[in-house]
């Protein structure tokens, strides 16, 4: 077993032991040392983290739009989209540990306990112990923090902010404006049963989301995921009718994203009739998806695209060019 005698690099007396895990004084010449490379003073970290904050914080006078919560300061960069009482933004932690984060902004002073009961609903979908959970967790929306903006008494407005999801392009309703006519049936397979795994595990812990349509479903175009968003209408599970309503509005919707139109999607002639059949019965038959489940609809669909395309393969998606195989 080999020995290492420390010595203070000042005056080369020796030094307790230590130092070879924390900040010692030499007790001959006072010098403060130690021989762990991730030992840093405590005041010295504080000086140099107020610096950052000072940097971050004169890096955004430059008129843009800054908000204040529970003591942390975001920056506005970008609109996302506005609801009927809402408004959605792209934004920004400021500090020397920056994070990108979806802000939703109540659009009036004085408004509260709209976005503390979404935040409520997404806590309790993220406690969730039914199959899946790790997996299915990390698939919906995580609450960072929820509170009211901090400045001017009076005008102090709620806000919800969530993770944001990295590689997530927009919603299936913006796709539609770059492919009026609809997406190519392949796609509608796996965005469909990405919609319906989520809609399995909600269902078994116990919520419904109640609001399925299209600019509530963000799409990743390279690794063909999907992100439910909107909960803000969603409700524990209150009978098998509620369930099959979810059911129904999901397969409405990706009628609507297969012919581009939302009002009467009737399915064309480029939908192969085994997927086109399925989508028919379970958005417009209730007793069917009470019957099926988000499960059993999913094994039907797996069931319906092998008949219509043969065995599954990947198809690259662009969201804003119409592409069909």
């Amino acid at each position: 077993m080999s020995l290492t005698a420390l010595s203070c690099p000042q005056c080369g007396a020796p030094l307790p032991r230590q130092a070879a895990w924390r900040m010692v004084a030499c007790p001959y010449c006072n010098t403060k040392v130690t021989r762990s490379r991730a030992v840093v003073e405590r005041a010295t970290f504080r000086e140099a983290r107020a610096r950052l904050e000072a940097a971050a914080g004169a890096a955004c006078e430059d008129g843009a739009r800054l908000l204040r919560c529970r003591g942390l300061r975001y920056r506005l960069l970008a609109l996302l989209g506005a609801g009927e009482q809402t408004d959605v933004y792209l934004a920004e932690r400021i500090g020397p540990l920056p994070e990108r984060v979806t802000l939703k902004l109540a659009r009036q002073p004085g408004q509260t306990g709209l976005l503390a009961a979404e935040a409520a609903i997404l806590a309790a979908l993220q406690n969730s112990t039914a199959n899946g959970a790790a997996y299915f967790t990390q698939r919906l929306p995580q609450v960072v923090t929820c509170g009211t903006t901090e400045g001017i008494p009076g005008q102090e407005r709620e806000l919800l902010l969530l993770r944001h999801p990295a590689g997530y392009w927009g919603s299936l309703a913006d796709a539609l404006h770059h492919t009026p006519s609809g997406i190519d049936p392949r796609h509608a397979v796996w965005i469909w049963r990405r919609v319906l795994e989520v809609l399995a595990f909600v269902h078994e812990s116990g919520w419904t989301h109640g609001d399925l349509a299209l600019d509530h479903w963000l799409v990743h175009p390279r690794d063909h995921g999907v992100l439910l968003i909107g909960w803000r209408q969603a409700r524990p599970v209150a009978d098998a009718a509620a369930i099959a309503r979810d059911l129904m509005q999901s397969a409405w919707s990706v009628r609507a994203l297969l012919t581009g139109d939302a009002d009467l999607p009737v399915p064309n002639s480029r939908v192969p009739p085994p997927l086109a059949d399925l989508l028919r019965r379970c958005s417009e038959d209730a007793g069917f998806c009470t019957q099926l489940g988000a499960r059993g609809i999913e094994q039907e669909l797996t069931g319906a695209a092998r008949a219509a395309f043969g065995p599954p393969r990947f198809i690259p998606f662009n969201p804003t060019t119409v592409s069909y195989h």
